[in-house]
C-alpha cells in the first residue's frame, strides 16, 4: 500500500469543492488531471533527472481551491514504500487555477545515493502544507489521493561517475536548514574520475559573485591542455551547465583530471569591511555529475 507522509486531515475539515449532504458526502470530484513525463526511462544513482509536469484543470470546475497547495512527488520502491520525496510549489499557485487551464512546467531533480536498485514508481498529487488535506485528481489513485504518474528504473552508478575532489577546493559547507551543500573553488578546482574511454557528459551546478566584479568572471572546464567549455559568470543566480565531452578529449590516462578554472577570484574580507573570511574564492559549486554516454 502506498505510504502517506502528509499531515492527517482534521476530522471536521471538508474541502469546499466536495459536494456534501446530511450525514454523508458524494465521492469527491477531481479538479484536474495530472501527468508526469521523465526524460529518461532508466537513470543512475546520483544522476540528474528532468520531470515534465502537466495539470489540466477540468473544464467544468465551478471553483478552484481557495488555498495554495503543494505538489508532492514520491519515489517508491517495488513494494510501494517511499524512497524519497521531491515536494515543491507549482509555478502557478493553485488558488489561481481556473476551469480548463493547463499548467505545464519542468523540474530537475537529482537522484540521491539511495541504497536501492530496481524499478521505481513515481506517485504525485496535491496537498495542503497547512493541514495535510489532499485534492482529488483524475488518474490512477494508489490510495489517499496519491496518483501513479510514471515509473523509472534506478541503476547503479558507472565506475567513472565516482568523482573525487582534489586540489583547489575549500571544505564543504551546508545551509542553515540543511537542504543545500556546496564547496567553493579557488582559482582552479580539480575533479578526478576513472576514464571511461567513450563520449561522456559532465554537469555542474554553481553560482558566483557577479556583483563584486566590474565585468563577468569566465569559468572554463579544462582537461589537460584542452578547454572543453567556457561560460561567463554574469549572474548571482544558480547556473546549471551541461558539457558534452568527446572520448578523445578525455585523453589516454586511466584517471582523468578535470579542472574548473576561473579567470578572477575574490576575498570576502576585501569586499566586506569586518568580514573574517580571507579565503580566495572562485565559484560556489553545489553539484557535479559525470556520466559516460
Amino acid at each position: 500500500m502506498f505510504s502517506v507522509r502528509s499531515t492527517p486531515v482534521r476530522g471536521a475539515l471538508v474541502a469546499v469543492w466536495f459536494s456534501t449532504s446530511l450525514g454523508c458526502a458524494d465521492p469527491p470530484q477531481p479538479i484536474a488531471s495530472i501527468s508526469v513525463e521523465p526524460d529518461h526511462a532508466a537513470v543512475s544513482l546520483g544522476a540528474p533527472l528532468n520531470l515534465r509536469f502537466r495539470f489540466d484543470v477540468l473544464p467544468d470546475l465551478a471553483a478552484g481551491p481557495g488555498d495554495d497547495y503543494r505538489v508532492f512527488v514520491h519515489f517508491l520502491d517495488d513494494r510501494e514504500q517511499i524512497l524519497w520525496t521531491e515536494d515543491h510549489d507549482p509555478p502557478v499557485p493553485t488558488s489561481q487555477w481556473t476551469a480548463g487551464q493547463p499548467i505545464e512546467y519542468s523540474r530537475r531533480v537529482k537522484i540521491p545515493m539511495y541504497p536501492y536498485i530496481g524499478d521505481s514508481m513515481i506517485a504525485a498529487g496535491l496537498y495542503s502544507p497547512r493541514d495535510g488535506t489532499r485534492l482529488p485528481l483524475a488518474g490512477n489513485d494508489l490510495g489517499q489521493m496519491g496518483y501513479d504518474v510514471a515509473s523509472i528504473r534506478l541503476e547503479p552508478q558507472h565506475e567513472s561517475s565516482f568523482v573525487t575532489y582534489g586540489e583547489g577546493w575549500h571544505a564543504a559547507e551546508i545551509s542553515a536548514d540543511g537542504r543545500r551543500q556546496w564547496r567553493w573553488t579557488t582559482g582552479r578546482g580539480v575533479l578526478s574520475f576513472r576514464n571511461p574511454n567513450r563520449d561522456s557528459r559532465f554537469v555542474v551546478e554553481f553560482d558566483g559573485r557577479a556583483d563584486v566584479f566590474e565585468s563577468p568572471q569566465r569559468l572554463s572546464i579544462v582537461i589537460g591542455d584542452r578547454t572543453i567549455e567556457e561560460s561567463e559568470v554574469d549572474t548571482t543566480e544558480v547556473v546549471y551547465l551541461t558539457c558534452d565531452i568527446a572520448a578523445s578529449d578525455l585523453g589516454s590516462e586511466d584517471i582523468v583530471n578535470l579542472e574548473l578554472r576561473v579567470d578572477r577570484t575574490f576575498t570576502p574580507a576585501d569586499i566586506d569591511d569586518g568580514a573574517p573570511d580571507e579565503r580566495e574564492l572562485g565559484v560556489r559549486v553545489f553539484y557535479t555529475y559525470f556520466e559516460p554516454l
